[in-house]
C-alpha cells in the first residue's frame, strides 16, 4: 500500500494543540475509577547490542518479545512476575503452547530505571544459559517517574459500562499533581503507556469511545510527552490514524495495521512502502 509521503508527514515530538487543563479544576460528576489497567511496553536492548526486547510487565500476564539482531528471529515469551522477578517461557503464539525450541528468560526488573538483568536458557542437552543486562533502548535525560490516577463515569448509558474521562499525571517522589489530563471519552478499563514516538520517553495512548466509536473502530486519543515543557500535550495529527500502534523498536518504525507503516526520524513520520 503505498501512501503519499507528504500528505501523512506528521511531527510527532511536538504536537501543536494541548488540551490539558489545570489539575485543581474538579469536575464533580466524575468519580474515581477503579481497577484501570496500565499497559507498559518496555523497548530495552541488551548492553552487547545482540537482543532487543519488548517487554510488558508489572500486568497479571507478563509477555515480551526477544529479538536476536544478529541471526536474525524472534522468540515470543509469557509467564509470571513477583515483585521485581520476572520468568517467563517460550511459547507458539498461535497455539500459546510451548515452542518447539523451549526457551526461558528469567531475571530481575528495575521498574524506575528499566535495567533489567536476566538468564535467557536453551532448554537443550544439556542447557545453554546466557547471562544479559539490559537497557532502555532509547535513553532520556531526567525521565520522570509517575503514577496514574483516573477519573470518570459508570453507568449503564456510558460505552462498555464505565468511560474515562480525566487523567492525573502524578509525581511518584511526591506524590504531587504534575498535570490533569482531560477533554475526551475513553475506554475506562485500559491506558497504553509507552515510547510511541522513540525519543525514551513514554507517552500516554487511550482507546477513543467519543461520538459513538467502538473498541473494534481502533482509534486512539494520543498525550505525547513534550521534555521541553515536562507535560503531555495531545496529538491531532496522530489522531486522524486508525489503527493500533504497534512499535518495531528495533526498526524504529509505527505500524497501525492495513499497511500503514511508518519510519520515525527526529519526531517525523515517514510512509513506508510495502
Amino acid at each position: 500500500m503505498k501512501i503519499s509521503k507528504i500528505s501523512l508527514l506528521l511531527a510527532l515530538s511536538l504536537p501543536v494543540v494541548s488540551f490539558a487543563q489545570d489539575p485543581d479544576i474538579t469536575l464533580p460528576e466524575l468519580k474515581p475509577l477503579p481497577d484501570v489497567r496500565i499497559s507498559m511496553q518496555r523497548m530495552l536492548r541488551s548492553t552487547e547490542g545482540r537482543y532487543f526486547l519488548d517487554l510488558y510487565a508489572g500486568i497479571w500476564n507478563p509477555h515480551g518479545t526477544l529479538t536476536d539482531l544478529q541471526e536474525p528471529k524472534q522468540i515470543n515469551f509469557k509467564g509470571t512476575q513477583i515483585a521485581d522477578f520476572i520468568d517467563l517461557n517460550s511459547v507458539n503464539v498461535g497455539a500459546e503452547q510451548s515452542a518447539a525450541t523451549a526457551y526461558r528468560l528469567a531475571g530481575t526488573l528495575n521498574a524506575n530505571t528499566g535495567y533489567f538483568k536476566a538468564e535467557l536458557t536453551e532448554q537443550t542437552a544439556p542447557p545453554s544459559t546466557s547471562y544479559l543486562q539490559f537497557e532502555p533502548a532509547f535513553k532520556a535525560a531526567d525521565k520522570p517517574i509517575l503514577l496514574f490516577k483516573f477519573y470518570g463515569m459508570q453507568s449503564a448509558d456510558q460505552p462498555y459500562g464505565k468511560s474515562l474521562k480525566r487523567v492525573d499525571v502524578i509525581n511518584k517522589s511526591n506524590g504531587k499533581v504534575l498535570q490533569s489530563l482531560q477533554g475526551f471519552n475513553a475506554f475506562g478499563n485500559s491506558m497504553g503507556f509507552l515510547d510511541v514516538n522513540f525519543d525514551g520517553y513514554y507517552d500516554v495512548v487511550l482507546s477513543d469511545t467519543s461520538d459513538g466509536r467502538k473498541i473494534e473502530d481502533k482509534r486512539f486519543i494520543y498525550w505525547m510527552y513534550n521534555p521541553k515543557t515536562k507535560n503531555f500535550q495531545r496529538s491531532p495529527q496522530l489522531e486522524k490514524i486508525a489503527g493500533f500502534p504497534k512499535l518495531k523498536g528495533e526498526l524504529q518504525q509505527i505500524d497501525f495495521g492495513s499497511g500503514q507503516i511508518f519510519r520515525v526520524d527526529q519526531g517525523l513520520l515517514y510512509p513506508v512502502s510495502e
